[in-house]
C-alpha cells in the first residue's frame, strides 16, 4: 500500500501535465458542478499545518485526493479521512507516516437549472494499525449555482463497522459558500455541523474556514484556507491549509 499510493500520485501528476481540462468544464471555481465529467481526473494536494496554541506544526499532513469522472452520472474518489501522509514525524503528532484511506462515489440523480443532486457513499479505513478502524458513509450531495454565487452541502451519516466503543456513528453536514470574485479568483467559506449520534447534544462541533481559490491556468488551481476547528466545543483548534489542484 505504501508503494501504491506514491505511484498513483506520480502517475496523476504526469497525466495532468500532458492534457488539458475538458472543454465545457468551468474554470470558475464557484460555478463548477458537483461531479467531474467523464474521463476527467483531478488530483488535489493540500498541505495542512496545525496552528493551535501549544501545538504549532504538530502535526503537518497531506491528505491528497484523487477524483475520477467515470460516466455522466458516476464519479469515484480516493481520499484520506484523517491525515493521509503525515510528514512532521513522531515527535510532532504523527504516529504513522501513512495510516488511513477512503474510497467514495457520487452518483448524480438530478441536474437542472443550476441545481445538482447526487447520492454519496464511501468506505473508510481511518486506521490501518491495530486496531484497524473501518467506517461506512452514506448520504447525499447538493449544489446550487447562481453566478457569481454557489452553495454546496454534503450531509451524510458515518457508521462504525468495528470497535464501536471508539468508532461510533456520526452525523456530518459540511457546507461551502463560494463567490466568484473575478474570472480567476474565488472566495469561499466552509462550515457545517459534525457530531456523534450517541451524544449529539454534547459531542458536536461547527468548524469555520475562509479561503481563496486562484486559477493559475486552464486545469490548474492553487488555494489557501484558514480554519477554526474548535467552534462549538470550546477547543482552541486552528489550521492553515494550502493546496494545488490539477485536472487533465
Amino acid at each position: 500500500m505504501r508503494r501504491i499510493i506514491p505511484a498513483l500520485l506520480v502517475a496523476s501528476i504526469a497525466l495532468t501535465g500532458t492534457a488539458r481540462a475538458a472543454p465545457g468544464y468551468p474554470d470558475a471555481y464557484a460555478l463548477r458542478p458537483l461531479e467531474l465529467p467523464p474521463s476527467m481526473v483531478q488530483l488535489k494536494v493540500p498541505v495542512i499545518i496545525n496552528l493551535s496554541r501549544g501545538s504549532v506544526a504538530n502535526p503537518v499532513w497531506i491528505p491528497f485526493e484523487l477524483r475520477l469522472g467515470l460516466t455522466d452520472e458516476l464519479e469515484l474518489r480516493l481520499f484520506h479521512p484523517v491525515h493521509g501522509l503525515c510528514v512532521s514525524g513522531r515527535s510532532r503528532g504523527c504516529g504513522q507516516v501513512y495510516n488511513d484511506l477512503g474510497l467514495g462515489m457520487l452518483y448524480s440523480v438530478m441536474r437542472e437549472q443550476g441545481m445538482d443532486l447526487a447520492l454519496l457513499a464511501a468506505f473508510e479505513v481511518t486506521s490501518f494499525s491495530d486496531p484497524a478502524l473501518l467506517r461506512l458513509d452514506a448520504g447525499m450531495a447538493f449544489k446550487y449555482v447562481h453566478a457569481p454565487f454557489s452553495v454546496a452541502t454534503w450531509p451524510y451519516f458515518g457508521f462504525g463497522l468495528d470497535h464501536r466503543d471508539e468508532n461510533g456513528d456520526s452525523i456530518n453536514i459540511p457546507i461551502e459558500f463560494a463567490f466568484q470574485l473575478s474570472p480567476p479568483t474565488a472566495l469561499f467559506l466552509e462550515t457545517g455541523l459534525y457530531g456523534a449520534l450517541h451524544d449529539l447534544g454534547n459531542a458536536w462541533s461547527m468548524p469555520v474556514g475562509v479561503g481563496i481559490n486562484y486559477l493559475l491556468g486552464h486545469g490548474v488551481d492553487i488555494g489557501a484556507e484558514l480554519k477554526l476547528t474548535g467552534v462549538g466545543n470550546g477547543a482552541d483548534g486552528r489550521l492553515v491549509l494550502v493546496y494545488l489542484a490539477l485536472r487533465n
